[in-house]
Formats: structure tokens, C-alpha cells, sequence
């Protein structure tokens, strides 16, 4: 090569080397950029920007066109009201202004149509049924007091209001003394306490360093709370109440100091301290009690307290030793392509599930036309009642039986915090009420809705050859879709789940959290409970939840049966002379609903509900089959004052479907236990047939407590839940998740010596940063309905 072309060369080897770093320098600063982007992504990310897809859709409720389980709209409710204002018979008064001798609307809710209407709209394409309101009016003016329920409607223009006694009641006519405490009557009631705590000031202040009219910076305040039933027996309108130190988790600073008021008469001028006690001292008045504290002639209390507000061991403020130096954020959800499920309004759909929800304002969520594959399964499914009865010496601890219904379980809900109540990538829904309120209200972010993994495998195998190589590998995680509302009644905390999972299977489960339930320790009290502080006992109780499942399993027209296990002995058919004992089964059909809820049925069984005329192309009948896995002895069954809980008696129930057992209790069995507005164990006594019926189980869990130190400040659900599952029974002809794409299948190629891993279309990687949904979001406040 000559001297030119050398340069000639050269110059071209240094243009390309200039190239070449060009292009290096553009690529850097490319991948610099693209650095910087990504890093501004998750920036904005915290900024309220999602990279996570937001997947499938969640719509608002159509308020000009509610569904036919849809809760009442605003446009409704004042439509109902402005109604039965103009009623000049009603001699209707706004809550606001009412007294104890006034008529007032109480509750507005939506009356369900008749199951037969709803599902000739929902199957056959008629007309949605007539939409129409359940109005429960107070009724104080009347000369013998009492609580009216009405039906009115149609709910566009209200043309017509019906006074109704349902016939599964036991008394035609409301007593007043039978309707839940309401705000009329707290602010007179609270009045009445304000006034004796001027009485006994010169007590609470020695005694407690506390007082209640008159509480300031320098001296803390005194909080009064009431419990249930208002008496020993019907007819009573006298309520106790505790006084606590106003601190947080008051529930567990009782201060020995209890009081009785009267308040059974209409005029609330008569209204009076009717009993009182002081460290286990009793006096019929305030002034007797403060007589004879002055002259020395009853042992005082002399609680110090030295603690502040915040480290006291009630609080829920963090203290104690840290668990690790530097606070770090523990796993969370993450939903790489955004939600699985669909919300519209009420209707949620999730895989091959789909369903409406509604909260009623007594007792809670409620789930209608619940389907899967498009098939219905249950019509509702519906939270009933929780009750709660404890055991004790003092007037509070002696008398406090709760019915979840009389604090109206669904109005009290409590608002849901993101990544603590539930995950921070789901779906919260507010529900609307009517109850005592002057007008309707809004609570918001009541109801959750989640997908979650268990992580444990809903179902898997792993298999080898002959030779001890792997073969086969098949799995699917246990994904599930979770519906959540929790209701706090007083001092404790429920957490209600109802979980679908991809199998076709459904678990009702409820959790326990919240305060216990104290009492000062007199001496006779500590037989029935446990010190878990100082001067703080907490006693023995029971909780009794109970269900309703109306079940309709391909169609209306099923049976219910229970296949028991027996023991046989027998020869071994392939030996002679040895013998065995092993287990059969057979299949009993219950034919009424006392043979179904009254006969002793074996311990080990189980518990079906089926379709004789549906069968599998194996010859099955198509069932589902109820578990029960928390079945409780009602401890008190003949106590008087339980027998507002006579479904307790009754793990599972079978009753053929009748419109008017709507509940199995009552808003009005928590103040008239003794003999109860709704008795459910009526709905059985007339032994109606339940072969080839349109059938409704009733189910029972429970949770015996014994109190423990570990329960302060508030108690674990860790061991604390109770839970019953509806599972199919030979209803498919095989498992249904085997057609989900989040199932995994690994095989072994011989010839390359690797494995096949398949996972049916679905990713296994993900890029995206969840969306934030803090705890900060959450304002605590009741709001007007838009």
C-alpha cells in the first residue's frame, strides 16, 4: 500500500473511531435521559401519578335510574319525606325540635320487593318492581306510646303510605320502650347527668380528680356511656350508664361510679336518677350518695393518675422498644395491571363472579343475586345479628347484653383507612342512611373491595417418573376477591368478610377487634373476669353472629340433606377370617324443618343443599355444601333475657323461604329481649315441609372470651375470627379454576434436557409503582348527601 493510501487510511480509521464515540456519547446521554424519565416517573408517581394500569373500570352509581337493590338516592328520600310531612294524621315533627312526646320519622330505608317480582325482572326481562320505601316512625304522642312502620311509595311521587305489622312479628302494635335509644332522648338524658354531676363534683373531684359539668385544662374530663337492655324486664325504659376517664380507650378506665336514669316518662321533666353506685355503695339519689360520702359512712375511691394522655396503656399511640432501628414499610398489594374486577355503581363482577351489594342501615352489608358462570348460587346473603352476653357483679357488668341491631350496625360503619383496614389498592365504596338523623347522610368509604393472594396455592401438584425425574409441575395461587365492612358497636370492632375464590367457593368470615369491656373490680367481680390493669376487670362473654343464605341451587325447587359418617365392621373381601372396622356414609333427606333443626344429627356430617332434578352427567345431584367451621353452645339458651337471640340455639337452620321472615331479630329485640319483637324460633315451630321448596339456611358461628392482659390495649383478630364456607359438591363436572390464566404449568423436554414453563398468556414481571391511598385521606366526617 503506498504512502497516499496509508493516509487515506488513517483518516478514515479516525473518522470511524469519531463516529463510534459519537455514537457512544449519544447513547449515554440517551440512557441518561431515559434514566432521568424513569426517575421523574416515579416521582410523579409519588406525586399521584400511576404508571400501575388502573385495569378494569369502577363507575358511579346512575342516581336517575337506581337498580332494584339500590339504597334509597337523596331525590328519594326527601321525596318520602316531604310526603308524610304534608300527613296531618302523622303530626309529624323534625328530629331536630322532637321530644320524647312527639311523633318523628326515625329510619328511612328501601323495602326489598318480593323475591318472585325481582327475579321475573332479573330472568325474564319484565318491568323492575315499584320502587317503595320502609319507614319506621316514633310515635310519642300517641296516649299509649309506640313505634309505627309504614310502607310508601311509588318512591318518584309518593302517593300512598300503608301502616304494616309484619306477620312474622309477635306483637301487632310497637311498645315504645322496645325502640332503640335515639338522640331525642341522649340529649335529655345527658342533660340529666350534667345536673348530678353538679351534686356530686366535690366526689368526683376527690375521688378521680375528674369532673364532668365544669372539666377544664387543669382538670380532665368524666365520659358517661349507656348499655343495653334498659331494665330487668319489659316495659322498662331505665338505663345504665358507666362513668370512665375521658382518655383514649376510655372503655378500659372505669371508675367504680355507675348510674341508673329513668326515662319512661313521655314528659322528660320526670326524668331521674333512679338508682347509683359507688364502689359497690348503692343510694336511690345523688344527694343520699353525696350525705353519706361527706359523713365518712362509705369507703371512698382514691384513683390517682399521673400518666399522660398519650403513653397511657389504653392508648394506641406507639411505645415501648422498637422492633427495628429504622422504621420500615412491610409488604404491600400490588396490582401490576390495575383491578381484575369491574365495578358499576352496587354491581360488582370478578372472574366468573357477579353480584350487587347494599348496606342496610340495621344490621349491615347485604349481597344480592350472587351468580357464578352466570348461574345464581344465593339471593342474598346477608349479615343478621351480633349479640353479646357477658357475666358479672355490677350493675353494668350484671345487666350489659348487646344486640347489634339496636346501634344500627349498618349506619355506624366505620370509615375504611387504606393500608391498614384494607389495602391501599382497593376500591372503597360510601353508603347512604336515613336514621336518627334529620336528614339523610353520607358515610363515606364504608365498603372495601380488594383482590388479594393468600399465598398459599388454591391448588398444585408436582410429579416424578418412574425413575424419581421430574415430570410435571401444575399450580394456581389462591387468588380471591374480598368484600369488606367493619361495624363498631360501642367498644368493639367487627371486621366482616365475604371472600369469593376461583373455585366457585365463598367464606363469610368475621373478625374481632376493639376494646374490652371493663369493669372496677369489686370483690364479688372478679369471679367472672380477669384484671388486665390496675383496678381494671374484664369479664367473661360470648359473641353469637348469625346469617342469612338464601341459597338456590339450579333454581328454586331444593332439598336439604345431611350425609353421615358411620363405622362398620366388616370381613376383608380379599382374606379370609381378617376382619376391619371402616368408615361408610349415607345420605339422610330432611323432609321438615323440624326434622332438619331439632333431630341430633350425627357429629360427623355433612351439611347440603341440592337440586333432585339437576343432576351432573355423572348422576350427581348438584349441591353445595354449607361448613360451618365455628359452631358455638349458646351458652345462656335459658336466660330471659336471650331470647331475643333464639336463632343462637341454632348452629345451622334450614326454613322454607317465606316473604315476611325478612330478619331473623329486630332493631327492637336489643331493649325487648324478654319477649322479643322478631322470635326466629318461630319461623321453624310450624314445621313446614322443605323437600322441593325455595329454601333459606340460617347460620350461627361463635366466640367464646375469657379477657387476657395480651387484649390491652385493644384486641388481636389473631385468633379471634370465625368463619363458614359455601362450597360446591359435585355442582361442576370439574373444578372450575381450571380454566383461570394465573395458573402455571411446567413439563419436562426430555430431548433438550430443560423444563416448558407456560403461564397461558398471563405476565409474570412488572415494572409499575402502585398508586398511593394514605391513611391521611381518611376525615372521620358524616357528610350530606349530594
Amino acid at each position: 500500500m503506498s504512502s497516499k493510501e496509508k493516509k487515506k487510511a488513517s483518516r478514515q480509521d479516525k473518522k470511524l473511531l469519531w463516529i463510534r464515540i459519537g455514537f457512544l456519547t449519544v447513547t449515554f446521554i440517551a440512557l441518561f435521559l431515559l434514566s432521568c424519565v424513569v426517575l421523574l416517573s416515579v416521582y410523579q408517581i409519588r406525586g399521584k401519578l400511576y404508571v400501575c394500569d388502573l385495569g378494569y373500570p369502577v363507575n358511579p352509581r346512575d342516581k336517575n335510574k337506581p337498580g332494584v337493590f339500590d339504597s334509597l338516592t337523596l331525590k328519594e328520600y326527601d321525596s318520602v319525606t316531604k310526603y308524610l310531612f304534608k300527613k296531618t294524621n302523622l303530626s309529624l315533627v323534625t328530629f331536630s325540635e322532637a321530644f320524647p312526646n312527639c311523633s318523628y320519622i326515625y329510619m328511612i330505608d328501601l323495602l326489598l320487593p318480593l323475591k318472585d317480582a325481582v327475579l321475573e325482572h332479573l330472568d325474564l326481562g319484565n318491568r323492575q318492581p315499584e320502587r317503595t320505601a320502609h319507614v319506621v316512625i316514633v310515635r310519642g304522642d300517641r296516649s299509649v306510646r309506640r313505634v309505627e312502620e309504614y310502607h310508601v311509595g311509588p318512591l318518584q311521587r309518593p302517593s300512598y303510605h300503608i301502616k304494616v305489622t309484619n306477620p312474622s312479628y309477635t306483637k301487632s302494635n310497637i311498645p315504645y320502650n322496645f325502640k332503640p335509644v335515639d338522640d331525642v332522648e341522649y340529649k335529655f338524658l345527658y342533660r340529666i347527668l350534667r345536673e348530678t354531676s353538679e351534686v356530686l363534683y366535690p366526689l368526683l373531684y376527690e375521688s378521680y380528680g375528674l369532673s364532668y359539668h365544669n372539666c377544664t385544662k387543669n382538670v380532665d374530663c368524666i365520659i358517661f356511656h349507656d348499655i343495653s337492655p334498659r331494665g330487668i324486664r319489659e316495659g322498662e325504659r331505665q338505663s345504665w350508664f358507666g362513668a370512665y376517664r375521658d382518655v383514649e380507650g376510655f372503655y378500659l378506665h372505669p371508675l367504680g361510679l355507675e348510674m341508673q336514669l329513668d326515662h319512661s316518662s313521655r314528659d322528660v321533666r320526670h326524668w331521674y336518677v333512679y338508682r347509683i353506685v359507688y364502689n359497690g355503695h348503692f343510694a336511690y339519689s345523688p344527694e343520699n350518695l353525696m350525705k353519706r360520702y361527706t359523713q365518712g359512712s362509705i369507703e371512698k375511691i382514691t384513683l390517682p393518675f399521673y400518666e399522660e394522655k398519650e403513653t397511657s396503656y389504653s392508648s394506641l399511640w406507639r411505645r415501648g422498644d422498637r422492633e427495628m432501628e429504622r422504621p420500615l414499610q412491610g409488604p404491600k398489594l400490588v396490582e401490576p395491571d390495575g383491578h381484575r374486577y369491574r365495578v358499576d355503581g352496587m354491581h360488582l363482577t370478578y372472574m366468573k363472579w357477579n353480584m350487587n351489594l347494599k348496606m342496610r342501615s340495621s344490621s349491615g352489608l347485604q349481597i344480592f343475586d350472587i351468580r357464578f358462570n352466570d348461574e345464581r348460587i344465593i339471593y342474598e346473603l346477608s349479615f343478621q345479628e351480633v349479640a353479646i352476653f357477658y357475666s358479672g357483679y355490677g350493675p353494668l357488668a350484671d345487666l350489659v347484653n348487646t344486640y347489634g341491631n339496636s346501634y344500627m350496625l349498618g349506619a355506624t360503619s366505620s370509615e375504611l383507612i387504606p393500608g391498614v383496614d384494607c389495602p391501599e389498592t382497593s376500591t372503597f365504596l360510601d353508603s347512604d342512611h336515613f336514621v336518627n338523623s334529620e336528614k339523610p347522610f353520607r358515610a363515606k368509604n364504608t365498603i372495601c373491595i380488594f383482590e388479594d393472594h393468600t399465598n398459599i396455592p388454591l391448588r398444585r401438584h408436582s410429579s416424578r417418573d418412574a425413575s424419581g425425574k421430574f415430570q410435571s409441575y401444575g399450580g394456581l395461587g389462591n387468588y380471591k376477591l374480598i368484600i369488606r365492612s367493619i361495624s363498631t358497636i360501642w367498644n368493639y370492632d367487627y371486621i366482616f368478610d365475604y371472600i369469593f375464590y376461583l373455585n366457585g367457593a365463598l367464606e363469610t368470615k368475621v373478625s374481632l377487634s376493639g376494646y374490652l369491656h371493663s369493669a372496677f373490680p369489686l370483690y364479688h367481680e372478679m369471679r367472672h373476669g380477669t384484671l388486665v390493669h390496675t383496678n381494671v376487670v374484664a369479664n367473661i362473654h360470648q359473641h353469637l353472629f348469625h346469617f342469612k343464605v338464601d341459597i338456590d341451587i339450579n333454581g328454586r325447587i331444593n332439598r336439604y340433606a345431611t350425609i353421615d359418617f358411620r363405622t362398620e365392621n366388616t370381613t376383608r373381601q380379599w382374606y379370609s377370617n381378617a376382619q376391619k372396622q371402616q368408615m361408610t356414609y349415607e345420605t339422610n333427606t330432611r323432609l321438615t324443618e323440624y326434622d332438619a333443626n331439632y333431630k341430633t344429627q350425627p357429629e360427623n356430617h355433612y351439611d347440603i343443599i341440592y337440586n333432585q332434578y339437576a343432576s351432573s352427567k355423572f348422576g350427581s345431584a348438584r349441591s353445595y355444601r354449607i361448613v360451618n367451621n365455628n359452631k358455638a353452645k349458646f351458652l345462656l339458651k335459658n336466660s330471659d333475657v336471650t331470647q331475643g337471640a333464639s336463632w343462637a340455639k341454632f348452629p345451622l337452620a334450614i326454613s322454607q323461604l317465606q316473604e315476611t321472615e325478612v330478619m331473623s331479630t329486630s332493631i327492637y329485640n336489643g331493649n325487648g329481649p324478654w319477649h322479643p319483637v322478631v322470635d326466629f324460633e318461630r319461623f321453624l315451630q310450624n314445621n313446614d315441609t322443605i323437600r322441593d321448596r325455595d329454601l333459606v339456611a340460617w347460620v350461627t358461628m361463635g366466640l367464646d372470651k375469657i379477657p387476657h392482659t395480651e387484649d390491652v390495649p385493644t384486641i388481636t383478630t389473631v385468633g379471634s375470627q370465625v368463619s363458614f364456607y359455601l362450597l360446591p359438591f359435585n355442582f361442576f363436572t370439574e373444578c372450575p379454576s381450571i380454566s383461570s390464566n394465573s395458573a402455571v404449568h411446567i413439563s419436562a423436554d426430555k430431548e433438550s434436557n430443560r423444563v416448558n414453563v407456560n403461564t397461558f398468556g398471563t405476565p409474570l414481571t412488572s415494572s409499575c409503582i402502585q398508586k398511593e391511598n394514605k391513611p391521611s385521606n381518611f376525615d372521620g366526617k358524616i357528610k350530606p348527601i349530594d
